[in-house]
This record gives C-alpha cells, sequence and structure tokens, in this order.
C-alpha cells in the first residue's frame, strides 16, 4: 500500500487537473466574447492595476525589499524569503516560456474562432497558455506564504486578483490563469524548501494545491454556466449547508476541548475540513464540481488519513478567520450561480 500510495496521489491529481482544464476550455471563448462587450472604466482599471502588480520588475522589486529588510535588520526570515522568492519568480519565468512557445495559443485578441491553431512558434501574440503573469504571482505568493503563513490570505488574494485581472482585461483565456495559478504554486512551494527535497517537495503540494484549481474553476463554471433551479438546488443548499456548519462545529468542539484538557488530534480536523469542502461544493449546485471536490477529497484520505494533527498550539484565531471566509465564500458562490449563463 506505502509503494501504490503516491502513484494514486498523482494519477488522481492529474485526473482532476484533466478534467478541470478541459472543463473549463469550454467556456474559454464565449467568456472571452462575454469581456469583450464590457466598456466599464472600473473593470479597466482595476485590468491595469493588476498588471502592474504583476509585472515581472514589480515582483523583483518585492523580493529585493524582503531581502534588504533582513539584511538590514538581521532577520534571517525577511532576507531567506527574499532570496527565495527570486529563485521561484525566476524558475517559474522558465517553466512558463516552454508551453507559451510549444503550445503556441493565441491571445484572445488574436482570437476570432472558437477553434484554435496551436503549434511551436515563437511569434508574438501567440503565448496565451498559460499567464506569465499569473504563474510569476503565485509562485512568490507560495513563497511568502511559506515564511509568513499568518498572512497567506493576503499573498495569495494578491495573486488571484492579479489572476482575474489578466481575465478582465481580455489579455488571457480562464484556462490559461487557472494553469498559471497552479504552476505557480506548485513552483512556489518547492523553492521554498530544501532543494534536495524537491521531488517530496512536489509530492506534497499536489494535494495542497487541489482546492487553489477547483476553486478557480469553481468561480468561472458557476459564473458562466446555467444552475439548477427549483426542489434539487433547495435541497442541495440544505445538505451543503448541514455539512458545511457539522465540518466546522467539529473543529470547534475540538479546540474548545483543547484548551481545557490538552490531547492530541486523530483526524479530526481532516474529517472536518473534507465535510466543510464536500458541502461548499454543494451549494454551487454544479455536478462537475461536486465531482471534482469528491476526487480531491479521497486524494485527501488517501495522503493525510491516519496522520496525527499536531494540536500543541491552539488556532482559535485561525478558526475564527476560517469561519469569516467561508461565509464570505458562501455568499459569493450565491451571488455568482448563473450570473452570465453562457451555456
Amino acid at each position: 500500500m506505502s509503494r501504490l500510495k503516491p502513484l494514486a496521489i498523482v494519477f488522481l491529481s492529474c485526473v482532476i487537473f484533466s478534467l478541470s482544464l478541459f472543463s473549463l476550455s469550454q467556456l474559454d471563448y464565449q467568456s472571452i466574447l462575454f469581456v469583450r462587450s464590457l466598456h466599464n472604466p472600473i473593470i479597466e482599471q482595476l485590468g491595469n492595476i493588476g498588471n502592474r502588480l504583476g509585472h515581472g520588475l514589480t515582483l523583483v522589486l518585492l523580493s529585493i525589499g524582503f531581502f534588504l529588510v533582513g539584511y538590514a535588520w538581521k532577520k534571517d526570515i525577511f532576507r531567506h524569503a527574499g532570496i527565495d522568492s527570486l529563485v521561484a519568480h525566476a524558475v517559474a519565468g522558465i517553466a512558463v516560456q516552454i508551453p507559451k512557445h510549444v503550445i503556441g495559443r493565441p491571445r484572445p485578441r488574436w482570437t476570432h474562432q472558437n477553434a484554435f491553431e496551436y503549434g511551436p512558434t515563437f511569434q508574438s501574440g501567440l503565448d496565451a497558455f498559460p499567464s506569465g503573469h499569473t504563474t510569476a504571482s503565485f509562485a512568490v505568493a507560495a513563497v511568502l506564504a511559506r515564511y509568513f503563513p499568518g498572512m497567506s490570505w493576503l499573498w495569495y488574494g494578491a495573486a488571484s486578483f492579479i489572476a482575474l485581472s489578466r481575465f478582465l482585461r481580455g489579455s488571457h483565456f480562464p484556462t490559461d490563469v487557472l494553469v498559471g495559478a497552479v504552476l505557480g504554486y506548485l513552483v512556489g512551494y518547492v523553492c521554498a524548501r530544501p532543494y534536495k527535497e524537491w521531488r517530496q517537495s512536489l509530492y506534497q503540494a499536489l494535494p495542497l494545491g487541489l482546492p487553489l484549481l477547483i476553486g478557480g474553476l469553481t468561480l468561472f463554471w458557476i459564473t458562466f454556466r446555467q444552475p439548477f433551479s427549483g426542489g434539487l438546488a433547495v435541497g442541495m443548499d440544505w445538505v451543503g449547508l448541514f455539512m458545511l456548519f457539522g465540518g466546522l462545529a467539529m473543529r470547534w468542539n475540538l479546540i474548545r476541548n483543547n484548551l481545557y484538557v490538552p490531547v492530541r488530534a486523530h483526524g479530526v480536523m481532516f474529517e472536518g475540513s473534507l465535510l466543510i469542502g464536500f458541502g461548499l461544493a454543494l451549494t454551487t449546485h454544479s455536478p462537475l464540481v461536486i465531482m471534482l471536490a469528491s476526487l480531491a477529497g479521497l486524494v485527501w484520505w488517501i495522503r493525510f488519513v491516519g496522520e496525527k494533527e499536531n494540536m500543541d498550539q491552539y488556532f482559535l484565531a485561525r478558526e475564527i478567520l476560517l469561519c469569516f471566509f467561508l461565509v464570505g465564500v458562501t455568499v459569493t458562490f450565491r451571488g455568482l450561480n448563473g450570473l452570465i449563463p453562457l451555456q
């Protein structure tokens, strides 16, 4: 079983990635046509801001800034964060150029039909897949999240804003930014850890990156697809919310008891997280999202089942922030569900 475990995780992760990429590609052209029809100055300004934030020079200056702060204040954590984020940015830049020029996908402004022609090329404008800004931003974000985990929401939030702005600006298709985000995350995760252990780091990163992949797909998928309605949708909402609150209750109950009787949790936090994830998937009313969330849950079960959760430190503040985050995600899903039904 120990030999099959890594193979199963890699295989299922690749299946989830392939299904997500194929499904989202069905919305690429229609969603870009919609973006082209928008002439809102606020959206255009947001796109320009994201373009500047994700520019290579901006990210390099950010990494240099962390290094200089660490050097001046003799703080190794800042110095290492600056060096590793700079390395991750460079590796991401190299990694993203290979598929860009091998696949040769035309950028949206060069695309005037649903059928695209692909092929190796170095011609300008035929380098859409994947998004370079998104890849570099998530690579740097993954490194900074490693050294400053308490600010992970800021790093990944900024990278997500950059990714979305590339789509709203009409520079990339949804699949371009989604693949760029996953690729950047994997590169950053590996670069923020010992280089000699890159295989183990990549193996660890695959399950942890699945929520990013499925979450990104979900935002596009539920926005541009016609949702379920009627009794089935209501049933999904009730079951999903029940599982969501059930998972939160399991986590809160463990922490509450642990505040008085120190114990080591044996999978309770993990099981609660699975319930939360599947509950969120049900509230999207999307069979595709539910299926992918189930596969991701299986990957997490194979990877983490039986591992002990270290509860020597209490994460009450983290759980409070998680509750607010889940409320925000649930409201967002409800607002986006079928907002622009292109299919």
